[in-house]
């Protein structure tokens, strides 16, 4: 009887031990990525709650004590007992290496971007550099490769490569058919046999930021400081992200190659940590004005671009406010962007005023009773007109125009042929839309607004109504 009893109390023991340790609870959202259930409510807007128990519960299962411990423990069983990943969101490699399973379809060169996707951004991205030209400011694009892109050997066997085109495929075909100029980091990183990834983070190393900072600048009109006597120091402290989201509160596991140099810039104000929206910087020891739009790959370039221009301004901020050159006085401007976020920019128009066009029209077919969606909006001192055009009527080069008219006299601005995904409420199409930032007075001021659209040697309109 008393072995019995012995064993209740050990039993219930064990049963409260993470109601016990719910004080020593820590929050673990960032550490995985996603939002924690919040303690639920009794009442909901004055009636009881009768999901109660099932938010409870939810939240008790995410907020129990030891629970970072536990998710740990079974992380690490399945990858070195079962070789499993115990994170939908990483891919288990060779040799200890962690990919993000987002960079799959790259990998396996199954493309996210249509054809005319592709010519899309390709076309945006030259508008975005004739705006930039017309006002004296160098422009260069780059993409920052995905992990397994430049180091496929350390990729599970079971992902296998097809022999169709990656977004980044064809992309840098069609930059190379408009004339953007393209600092190509893929080609410079195959041609390293040193690999300038860490192998348990989705980043390239400081040492592989300066690879990449060379390869940009060399792009530019103007020379800039290349660093080329610079040391680096290794040290295993990274806060490597992928080991995060596999182990949840864990130690750095991964090692960070950090620069010998002693920098003369200065941040201007509050700085917080690299991923900051903006980052701007004065008193850097080379010449001219930055504008660099980057996203996390920046984190370990930012300072190098700091420190070879007078004056940066560094934005992770979508949509890019190409506008910010003339408010800052930028004399260049760098657009990075990671491999596997290529989607994103066919899917959100960079913010300028649009380019005035000289067109001809004689005739247009009226298709407002087509599969079109016109929708406008304010968007600080713009008037931001998007939408989509059917379908059935565009060939793969087509162009989009609005028309303001006022007192007779039409004035033609080119729309980028952007679908506004965030802003449109259909999923009807994905390659068929146009997107166009409009000074507000133009709007304001002008009698009418049309879009015309260029398409197979053909004209297409749509009276618009503000």
């Amino acid at each position: 009887m008393k072995k019995k009893v012995v064993f209740i109390i050990i039993y219930v023991l064990l049963c409260l031990t993470p109601l016990a340790m719910l004080p020593l609870s820590k929050d673990t959202s960032a550490e995985e990525k996603r939002d924690l259930s919040a303690f639920p409510e009794v009442k909901k807007e004055g009636k009881l709650n009768l999901s109660f128990f099932t938010e409870f519960d939810a939240w008790f299962t995410d907020h129990m004590g030891g629970r970072s411990y536990l998710v740990e423990a079974q992380t690490m069983m399945k990858e070195y007992v079962f070789g499993e990943s115990a994170n939908s969101s990483v891919i288990l490699g060779k040799n200890g290496w962690l990919f993000y399973e987002e960079t799959a379809d790259d990998y396996a060169n199954v493309a996210s971007l249509t054809e005319r996707n592709s010519r899309n951004v390709a076309v945006t991205l030259r508008m975005m550099q004739d705006y930039c030209t017309e006002r004296g400011v160098d422009f260069v694009f780059t993409v920052a490769p995905n992990k397994n892109t430049l180091y496929p050997d350390n990729m599970p066997a079971w992902y296998v490569r097809t022999s169709g085109k990656s977004n980044l495929d064809m992309l840098a075909a069609d930059l190379d058919r408009f004339g953007v100029k393209y600092a190509d980091l893929k080609s410079m990183f195959l041609k390293e046999p040193k690999a300038y990834y860490q192998p348990r983070d989705s980043h390239w190393t400081y040492e592989g930021g300066m690879l990449a900072y060379r390869t940009i600048v060399n792009k530019l009109s103007k020379e800039h400081s290349l660093f080329e006597d610079v040391k680096f120091t290794e040290r295993a402290d990274w806060d490597a992200d992928l080991v995060n989201m596999m182990y949840p509160g864990a130690p750095d596991t991964d090692v960070q190659m950090y620069p010998e140099i002693t920098y003369s810039f200065t941040v201007k104000g509050a700085f917080v940590s690299d991923m900051d929206m903006v980052i701007e910087t004065t008193g850097g020891a080379g010449e001219g004005s930055l504008l660099m739009f980057r996203d996390s790959f920046g984190n370990t370039t930012w300072r190098y671009f700091a420190e070879a221009f007078a004056e940066a301004d560094f934005e992770r901020a979508v949509p890019y406010r190409l506008n910010t050159i003339d408010r800052i006085g930028a004399d260049t401007v760098v657009l990075e962007i990671v491999e596997r976020n290529l989607k994103n920019l066919a899917e959100k128009a960079p913010m300028m005023e649009a380019p005035k066009r000289n067109l001809e029209v004689l005739d247009a077919y009226d298709i407002s009773d087509r599969d079109n969606q016109v929708a406008s909006r304010t968007a600080g001192v713009f008037f931001h007109i998007y939408g989509s055009i059917a379908p059935e009527i565009l060939d793969e080069d087509y162009h989009v125009y609005i028309i303001a008219k006022k007192s007779g006299n039409a004035v033609f601005y080119e729309a980028f042929p952007i679908y506004e995904r965030e802003l449109l409420t259909s999923e009807r199409c994905c390659d068929n839309g146009f997107s166009c930032y409009l000074p507000e007075e133009v709007a304001t001021e002008a009698d009418s607004l049309g879009i015309l659209t260029v398409s197979n040697g053909k004209y297409y309109y749509i009276p618009y109504t503000k």
